[in-house]
């Protein structure tokens, strides 16, 4: 039914798993491919030097098990210029680069706190008013434009955005928009804006634990209940 699940964490950023755990538990699932897609180099356990090692683990994990492993990155949004925490020269070692927002994640300057990183400390609390809207907004498609991206993570989970225009944007670059197996209720009142965007995506777990790998069918049936055609959808392959 899926051919991947193409974010996981594993012990090297906030996961429990390692390489090999996740990789044996896509290979139980039936999946035919897994990404690991460990948090970006602006958080304390994760660094350049550690994705290297993680890259060989996932060879050897490949080799072993007989499934494709991908070695990703979740990058961090840093920046209302639309910086991101892998450094231009690194960019050629990333297999996979995804692109999300995370308040945990080291900021590029004090004004990029101020402005893009305090607000999301009380999302529930308070709305978001729409000049943070338009600065993230603004952010996020600068990171996509700049940056080698496959996949924009959790849309408007943390980071609110104007929803539309970043799924424009996706669009006109071939950029997926991932449908997050843990982050569906921020998609309430913007599927309507993903259906018309004209952009694909892609469903997958965010696993954190070996156990959750390949666990796609949740946020699959919430995107075609929503009006998501399946064929947009491109990790999935049929019954």
């Amino acid at each position: 039914m899926f051919t991947g699940d193409y974010h996981t964490h594993t012990v090297f950023s906030d996961g429990k798993g390692t390489v090999m755990e996740n990789a044996a538990a896509a290979k139980e699932k039936g999946l035919r491919e897994v990404a690991i897609t460990d948090h970006g180099f602006n958080i304390p356990t994760m660094s350049f030097k550690k994705y290297l090692e993680a890259k060989d683990l996932c060879k050897a994990a490949e080799d072993a098990l007989g499934i494709r492993v991908i070695s990703g990155i979740e990058a961090n949004l840093i920046s209302l210029e639309g910086d991101i925490d892998v450094k231009d020269e690194e960019l050629s070692a990333i297999d996979y680069l995804t692109v999300g927002f995370h308040k945990f994640a080291w900021f590029n300057g004090l004004k990029d706190f101020m402005k893009m990183y305090a607000v999301t400390y009380f999302n529930g609390l308070i709305t978001t008013g729409e000049k943070a809207i338009e600065r993230n907004t603004k952010a996020m498609i600068a990171a996509i434009r700049r940056y080698p991206v496959k996949v924009i993570t959790h849309i408007d989970h943390s980071l609110k955005v104007d929803v539309a225009a970043v799924a424009a944007v996706c669009a006109e670059k071939g950029v997926l928009i991932e449908i997050n197996a843990k982050h569906l209720k921020d998609l309430e009142g913007q599927w309507e804006h993903l259906v018309q965007s004209g952009a694909h995506f892609i469903v997958n777990t965010d696993a954190h634990t070996p156990a959750e790998v390949g666990e796609l069918s949740a946020p699959f049936e919430a995107a075609v209940a929503h009006g998501i055609e399946k064929e947009r959808i491109v990790n999935y392959y049929g019954e």
